[in-house]
């Protein structure tokens, strides 16, 4: 969406306000030039582990989070310690972008900003899954991960206009005019190009053998969406980790361990059922109980 698709001229000037008394006056309580230090490849460890001085403890606690969470793997080989670690584990240009973000979703301890950064982690993480789930290389399915994040960043803003404002704004600019907030949120920042591309686009969009990046992130977001408008939350079925330790993990527990690593437990609701592994085991479990009952 460019400024050229927005016929309303009232749409165009309120869009213009939030850009100057927002996005251009936003404080992220750290220099965003400190970030620069993530675009260099040769950055030492000891740069990056002074990064962490420069920005908010939320910040570290929750980027801590992410890397230490299921999500990324580390259950089994212990959590990180230093910050530096965090970040290169998580690649440098995604934890300047998961670093810009957590600043912005948590800006402000509003109700309105945690259900938005819920509905933005889960689209992020429900898109990687889905592209990982379809063979993708990793560089794509980190694209969807980070664009999924970002789908909806242009609302932050908004939300602080209006609280700002002390005003409310109407639901159908919302949702009609956030996306080109979002993209002018990627120029300002200076984000990688790759954010612009898959956000930009308003359709449905397929390749042509497949599904699009932009596709899967579509897909992500329909099905947050569709689940919060019903339930305030997402609620998904998934086989969990049990006792007997037949499941050890499952993507129920890998989202429900990121969104909790991030403070949002909240806002997924795992119903628990059987894998077919799950159900062999007990039926055999009870056989055996059974048969020695009998002596």
């Amino acid at each position: 969406m460019d400024t050229d698709s927005l016929k309303d001229e009232k749409d165009l000037a309120l869009l213009q306000e939030i850009e100057e008394k927002v996005i251009r006056q936003v404080d992220l309580g750290f220099s965003f030039e400190a970030l620069q230090i993530l675009d260099r490849e040769d950055a030492a460890k000891n740069q990056i582990e002074d990064l962490r001085g420069m920005l908010g403890p939320g910040i570290v606690t929750r980027l801590f989070g992410l890397g230490n969470s299921f999500y990324y793997g580390r259950l089994r080989a212990g959590k990180f310690t230093n910050f530096s670690e965090v970040v290169l584990r998580l690649g440098m240009e995604p934890s300047k972008i998961y670093i810009l973000a957590l600043s912005l979703f948590f800006q402000n301890p509003h109700q309105d900003f945690r259900v938005l950064a819920a509905r933005s982690f889960l689209i992020s993480s429900l898109g990687r899954m889905l592209a990982a789930q379809m063979g993708w290389k990793e560089e794509e399915i980190r694209k969807v991960e980070l664009g999924g994040l970002f789908l909806k960043i242009g609302k932050v803003f908004m939300l602080l206009y209006e609280h700002k404002q002390k005003t409310k704004l109407e639901e159908s600019f919302v949702s009609r005019c956030y996306p080109y907030l979002t993209l002018r949120v990627v120029d300002f920042f200076k984000l990688p190009e790759f954010l612009k591309e898959l956000l930009s686009f308003s359709l449905f969009r397929l390749d042509e053998t497949s599904f699009s990046l932009a596709s899967i992130i579509d897909l992500a977001h329909s099905t947050i969406d569709k689940s919060f408008k019903r339930h305030g939350k997402f609620i998904i079925q998934s086989p969990m980790p049990d006792s007997d330790g037949i499941v050890i993990g499952s993507l129920g527990s890998i989202l429900t361990s990121q969104m909790e690593a991030l403070g949002l437990g909240s806002y997924v609701e795992v119903l628990p059922f059987l894998s077919p592994k799950q159900q062999a085991f007990r039926s055999k479990k009870m056989q055996d109980q059974h048969e020695r009952s009998l002596y």
